[in-house]
């Protein structure tokens, strides 16, 4: 009987404590229905980041129930811009005579959250994240190897920009 009752009481204690689930984009202003994800911009010289990130960050703000991607900017309440300012692959460790053994790759993100009817900047800030992946002599195989370390990098990227942004407000 105990129990029954805890799980019928406890949901009521959350919601009286304020408790809230991360991430949730209620936090953002009122009038923040609808948002535009521009194309971020790639100052790096690695190839495609750009479409990597923008096309996960618009992924990781269509999950939310509240807020509405929309491909019309004139439509938009927010605009989201962004930059790849920063793209690195180095090694880390080696082997026997001294050879790679493993590489790691780091990536920075900034991005900008602005009000599309006045340009008042709601959010704005930085992110990096690293992901080491092993070497391989086979050309082909290393370069799947850094393209799933790239991948994993932009995952936890936009995750984390997502979060930032519902969580400031």
């Amino acid at each position: 009987m105990r129990r029954l009752l805890l799980f019928w009481v406890f949901p009521f204690f959350l919601c009286g404590c304020g408790y809230h689930l991360s991430g949730d984009v209620d936090n953002l202003p009122p009038e923040i229905r609808s948002l535009y994800i521009e194309l971020f911009a790639n100052r790096t010289a690695e190839p495609f980041l750009e479409n990597l990130i923008t096309r996960e960050v618009t992924r990781e703000f269509a999950r939310s129930r509240n807020l509405q991607i929309t491909e019309d900017r004139t439509r938009a309440d927010a605009i989201l811009s962004g930059t790849v300012s920063a793209y690195s692959t180095s090694p880390v460790s080696f082997g026997i005579d001294d050879e790679i053994t493993e590489y790691r790759s780091a990536m920075a993100v900034g991005a900008v959250l602005y009000r599309a009817a006045d340009g008042k900047t709601l959010w704005k800030g930085s992110l990096s994240w690293t992901e080491e992946y092993p070497s391989n002599d086979d050309k082909a195989v290393q370069e799947d190897n850094e393209a799933e370390a790239i991948k994993v990098i932009i995952e936890r990227q936009a995750e984390e920009l997502y979060f930032r942004i519902a969580d400031n407000f």
